[in-house]
């Protein structure tokens, strides 16, 4: 028997599943880690946290499954996005990460657009830049932290760094690489006139760009001892996060859209040819599977709204079930209150990091019940304001596949289905970005012939679809442009807010 193994670096933990050639899940295992917030607005973790989960993962699954370590074939990998890894002569980070979620480096976006131009950064990268990409992050280093600027010698992304820990294997490939903003989407490799005009050296990119399903290279004799794994399994280069669980789910062809709902949340669709929006407010990124690229809309705090108001606002220990439960009994619209989820500022499809949280339309009736709806609402607000660039683009949405820890919440997908005003699907895939990992480790060693040789034989529909409910949809239909038009009314004043701290 042959098995896979997905690791998936994710912002608040690692999973990691073990299945078989058919997809038969035989274990898997997660370690949750948190994020170091050093100044408001910034966010870092340390790799070294990111290696010791990986390895508790590893020896969990192998236990967890009983499975003979010469057995697994081969071990993908997926992480989450832009963040930056810091390495010094000596390969080893010498600062935490800077990841996705920091915002430190919103200065310079406006500064690269001046230096570059929308249209040409558009024509190379299919992108709007964001503070947290490696691009931004690297110029805000470079100005503010000289010192430790100098020191780099190489920088590379949360799942690249494990995968040198496992393999000694510095390479890039190409979902990542396109995340970073500074690869030429088209070409699919570095754009020396992009790091040109901005002055980054090309010298601290990790070399030649390479596609996901690739193999990097194979155990070391270290790894394997810390792992319980055998020395020599190849290990496949794996993909970011989205494009991961856009594989796990079987979204590899144009015509079905991806919603997903962790911390973060994210639209994605797969595209057969190069496409971006010339108004950069969603992203173009490659896809995992060769010649291939993918839209994706993706807002700051999804999952990370909820988990706010349980913390902070309402300090309960209650479950997101019992959430849920709370949520049913009350109607559609929340009896008025519109919630903005703009926690960490928003990315698509404002590219507005001075953005705040804003609930409006509070009143002596509401209750909590009715807060914790309109803040889930309100995420899936967002998430539409980004669907309608994607349809204003000429995109053909035949089906919605919901995924991530919002899916298994009937109440979650009932209200993507009435705001979307579309069918909502799932596949019965778990922790689908370590499966969609997996599923390229199969493809890398030769078990599948390729991506969608991979998906038709791992990824299956479940036979539950959540319809929309048509009085819910006139509802939401109303308070959607109520919510957008509380963001432009409230533009000017989020800037002069901080303005005035």
């Amino acid at each position: 028997m042959d098995y896979l193994l997905g690791i998936d670096i994710g912002t608040s933990g690692t999973k990691g599943v073990l299945m078989d050639r058919e997809g038969k899940i035989y274990a898997r295992a997660e370690r949750e880690y948190s994020i170091d917030i050093p100044q408001p607005g910034w966010a870092e973790q340390n790799p070294k946290m990111w290696w010791e989960a990986t390895i508790q993962v590893i020896r969990e699954v192998i236990n967890e499954s009983e499975v003979n370590p010469q057995q697994i074939r081969g071990i993908g990998l997926s992480g989450q996005m832009h963040g930056t890894v810091f390495l010094d002569k000596n390969l080893l980070p010498f600062r935490p990460a800077i990841i996705w979620a920091d915002q430190r480096s919103s200065s310079k976006c406006e500064f690269i657009y001046q230096k570059i131009g929308k249209e040409r950064l558009a024509e190379l990268t299919g992108n709007p830049i964001a503070a947290g990409f490696m691009c931004s992050t690297l110029l805000w280093m470079k100005e503010n932290q000289p010192e430790e600027f100098s020191q780099i010698y190489k920088v590379i992304s949360a799942k690249d760094y494990i995968r040198y820990r496992l393999t000694g294997n510095l390479g890039v490939e190409v979902t990542d690489a396109s995340s970073t903003l500074l690869l030429d989407i088209k070409r699919r490799c570095w754009s020396e006139e992009l790091l040109d005009i901005l002055s980054l050296p090309l010298k601290i990119l990790p070399g030649e760009v390479h596609e996901s399903q690739e193999v990097a290279g194979y155990l070391l004799a270290e790894a394997a001892r810390d792992t319980g794994l055998l020395e020599g399994i190849p290990v496949v280069y794996g993909g970011g996060d989205q494009s991961m669980q856009a594989v796990g789910n079987g979204v590899i062809r144009p015509g079905i859209l991806s919603s997903t709902i962790g911390t973060g949340g994210q639209l994605f669709i797969t595209l057969d040819k190069f496409i971006y929006d010339p108004k950069l407010r969603i992203h173009t990124f490659c896809h995992a599977i060769p010649d291939t690229y993918h839209l994706l809309g993706a807002i700051l705090s999804a999952g990370l709204s909820l988990k706010w108001l349980r913390e902070n606002i309402l300090h309960t220990s209650d479950s997101y079930r019992i959430f849920d439960e709370k949520v049913e009994k009350i109607s559609a619209g929340s009896e008025g209150i519109i919630f903005l989820p703009y926690l960490l500022g928003e990315r698509s499809p404002y590219m507005n990091p001075e953005a705040k949280g804003v609930f409006f339309g509070l009143s002596l009736k509401h209750r909590r019940a009715h807060m914790i709806r309109a803040v889930i609402e309100g995420v899936v607000f967002a998430l539409r304001d980004c669907l309608e660039v994607f349809e204003e683009l000429g995109i053909k949405i035949e089906q919605v596949i919901a995924s991530g820890g919002g899916a298994k919440s009937r109440v979650w997908r009932q209200i993507q289905a009435d705001v979307f005003n579309k069918e909502i699907s799932m596949t019965q895939s778990v922790e689908q970005a370590a499966m969609g990992a997996a599923i390229l480790a199969g493809v890398g060693v030769g078990i599948y012939k390729d991506v969608e040789e991979g998906c038709k034989k791992i990824v299956k529909l479940k036979e539950e679809k959540i319809k929309p409910i048509p009085e819910n949809v006139d509802i939401y239909h109303k308070q959607f442009e109520i919510y957008k038009s509380l963001y432009q009314d409230l533009k000017e004043d989020f800037k002069r807010l901080k303005e005035k701290r």
